[in-house]
């Protein structure tokens, strides 16, 4: 999505002003030639942002409807950046600049035509960016290189806005926000103006999408959609909700890119640092979330959810620190680092005094303090207690018991299904510590069976279960429980169970008078290169093959892979309504085309259309618009590719793609980069992509199989 630019600055025609210094007694007066500003907007400011791949707007442009007030003060309030032009003292453009100053602390960038006179104090030590006014005066036409001078202005002004973009929201350069630390900016959410509404509602359509994808198991989908966000007004709460949906899918690595430009773009998001610690603990990387974790609780010392997280990171470094040891050395290790597992303890009872309706903070508390004890009966050896002394284990589970009934029923009448999950596991493990297997197990049930209940939450409980597994504590109650759960987790697991993921794309065929790339009498050692490569990677059944089915090369692909068992998924970009459908399957002959339907046939559900997964098709009327669609649907490929081959899996330093993610392209080593209609552009996406480790192969469909043997050879 391209940063929304709203340029302040003036309108039409006018004269400089030199504004007297305070020791001068004359009034203000206009000085040198007029300066055309609607001229430097359509020639230099506007197309500077374009080329830097921003949305320039200005107020008149936007006043074909409605109130130009009104739309002027909303994108003063939510645009990514402000341009302003102060190069004469227009009031309207000071106004303007002191709104935008004073309801955000950055996302502002001076620029003046140099001409003579004082700046105003309140603006005079603020940086600004000069452009050459003089093409834009009155004498302009006298200027010979006028032309070169200006493409050389636009190039150099876009490479200064392209560098702003990209520092702005590291720095605080409103001088309101500079000197009252501590301001918190506006919160423009709940404006109520129809532009306003209009963009609520895309973000509304598009938070929608995420829930679709979540909820089937798409995580190609969400990743995609976070990419391309409606509009950038609403980008953090976007791309947050986008991450919390690929943690429910286990996706961690992803997720975690998307809370780290959540937290980029408002450093001071407190929920989405609570969850970049979470998945940064299930990907093994604990030192750190508890480096992440220890600064959030220096921040929010009165908070008990960053007390209640790093207990479970220290629970987890306890985990990780003897689960690897061989049964009969286990418990001596989890003794040996008791200390760890004795400061979970004392930071889940800090949370849980600090607010006693953090029941499962006190409910941690306990069953780690009755698994320490455990082990000491067990072992015989004394173990670390830095827990407070004064902690009553009975009162604090007659605490954490009426709490989570309580917060249990709310949840049911709220149809909370992550607050009826977690109150009732709490629940079942307050029946274990009182001995009651028959209760202990109907609550496990109920948890499992609640239709809200998310694959996060199962694999969560689950990993809890596991630890008490290896120790040994309560075989009676823990090996059924891990039984009814695994079950359900085999029922419920929507992550990809291939063994490997292989994605295609390509040329077409030639078509007669075009320059060659794919020739038809290549055809058929084009197909014996891919079945040769396919061999070579011996795709067989339980591999996941994914292509566009936009090509003959795709089918070639699609056909090779399907005879080969492997499950093969075509991702379509549907023709927009009206258009013929050659337009976006321009297959050679008749014949291709029967082709592709008798694979289409054979692959039922597993042929996704772009618009059903990713919401409206964009506008594609003109060539940006084209391209911009063309772009979502590579990233989609790319996107579904690299998440169905993430595993879904807990306790990994980084995923392990090594060995499950390949590509084969045809693609003869030429093309623009840049244009998303070019297979050069998604090699290179390809590249930039680090999941592939070299695990990808081309084939040059203007070369004979033999000639590809003898280069490779």
């Amino acid at each position: 999505m391209k940063p929304r630019v709203f340029v302040v600055m003036p309108f039409g025609k006018k004269r400089p002003i030199e504004i007297p210094c305070k020791d001068r007694n004359y009034a203000a007066k206009a000085v040198g030639d007029e300066i055309d500003f609607d001229a430097v907007y359509e020639m230099l400011l506007g197309p500077a942002l374009r080329q830097a791949g921003c949305e320039p707007v200005r107020a008149d442009s936007e006043a074909a409807a409605g109130d130009i007030r009104t739309d002027m003060f909303f994108e003063l309030v939510t645009a990514d950046m402000v341009v302003a032009d102060i190069s004469i003292p227009n009031p309207n453009v000071f106004y303007e600049l002191g709104v935008r100053h004073g309801v955000c602390p950055h996302g502002v960038l001076v620029v003046q035509g140099g001409f003579a006179g004082a700046r105003p104090f309140d603006v005079a030590p603020d940086r600004s960016f000069s452009y050459d006014g003089s093409l834009f005066a009155h004498s302009r036409h006298e200027i010979a290189d006028r032309q070169t001078r200006l493409s050389r202005e636009v190039e150099r002004l876009s490479q200064t806005f392209r560098h702003a973009l990209a520092e702005e929201p590291k720095t605080t350069g409103s001088p309101v926000y500079q000197h009252l630390p501590g301001l918190i900016p506006v919160n423009w959410d709940n404006i109520q103006t129809s532009k306003a509404n209009y963009f609520g509602a895309l973000r509304d359509d598009w938070l929608e999408c995420v829930r679709i994808a979540q909820s089937s198991g798409h995580p190609g989908d969400i990743k995609t959609l976070a990419d391309d966000a409606p509009t950038i007004l609403h980008r953090t709460r976007i791309l947050y909700q986008a991450a919390l949906a690929l943690i429910d899918l286990c996706r961690y690595h992803a997720a975690e890119r998307e809370l780290r430009e959540v937290i980029e773009h408002d450093s001071n998001h407190f929920d989405a640092q609570i969850q970049l610690s979470r998945v940064l603990t299930h990907q093994g990387k604990t030192v750190q979330a508890e480096l992440l974790l220890r600064n959030l609780l220096h921040q929010h010392q009165d908070d008990p959810h960053a007390g209640d997280l790093l207990g479970q990171v220290s629970r987890h470094l306890w985990h990780l620190s003897w689960r690897d040891e061989p049964l009969e050395t286990r418990k001596q290790r989890a003794i040996g680092t008791s200390q760890l597992a004795a400061l979970a303890v004392r930071s889940f009872i800090q949370a849980q005094q600090m607010d006693p309706r953090a029941y499962f903070a006190g409910f941690n508390a306990l069953i780690l303090i009755a698994v320490l004890n455990d082990l000491r009966d067990k072992t015989g050896c004394e173990l670390a207690e830095v827990w407070p002394a004064n902690v009553d284990a009975a009162e604090l589970t007659t605490v954490v018991q009426f709490c989570a009934r309580n917060a249990r029923e709310q949840a049911i009448e709220e149809g909370d299904a992550v607050g009826q999950f977690w109150t009732t596991t709490t629940l079942a493990g307050i029946a274990m510590l009182q001995n009651d297997v028959g209760k202990t197990l109907q609550r496990i049930h109920q948890a499992s069976s609640i239709p809200g209940a998310t694959f996060f939450q199962l694999h969560s409980f689950e990993d809890r279960l596991i630890l008490l597994d290896e120790l040994d504590f309560r075989p009676e109650f823990i090996k059924p429980a891990l039984s009814i759960l695994r079950e359900v987790l085999a029922q419920k697991n929507r992550g990809c169970t291939c063994h490997r993921v292989f994605l295609f794309s390509g040329y077409p065929v030639d078509k007669a008078g075009q320059a060659p790339r794919f020739p038809v009498a290549n055809i058929g050692s084009v197909q014996e290169q891919i079945e040769k490569a396919l061999d070579d990677w011996q795709v067989a059944e339980g591999d996941l093959a994914i292509c566009e089915g936009v090509h003959e090369g795709d089918i070639l692909f699609g056909e090779a892979c399907h005879k080969r068992k492997a499950q093969v998924r075509l991702l379509l970009l549907e023709p927009a309504g009206g258009q013929f459908h050659r337009v976006l399957w321009p297959f050679d002959s008749e014949s291709w085309e029967q082709r592709f339907h008798a694979l289409r046939s054979a692959l039922g559900d597993q042929v996704w259309f772009h618009s059903e997964h990713l919401g409206a098709a964009l506008d594609d009327s003109t060539v940006q618009g084209r391209q911009a669609l063309l772009r979502r649907h590579k990233n989609w490929l790319i996107n579904t590719a690299s998440l169905e081959a993430e595993p879904a899996q807990m306790s990994k330093e980084t995923p392990d793609f090594s060995g499950r993610l390949f590509g084969l392209f045809l693609w003869n080593g030429a093309g623009d980069a840049e244009n998303p209609e070019d297979p050069a552009y998604f090699i290179r996406l390809v590249d930039e992509f680090n999941g592939y480790q070299g695990q990808v192969r081309t084939i040059n469909p203007l070369e004979s199989a033999a000639e590809q043997r003898a280069a490779a050879g």
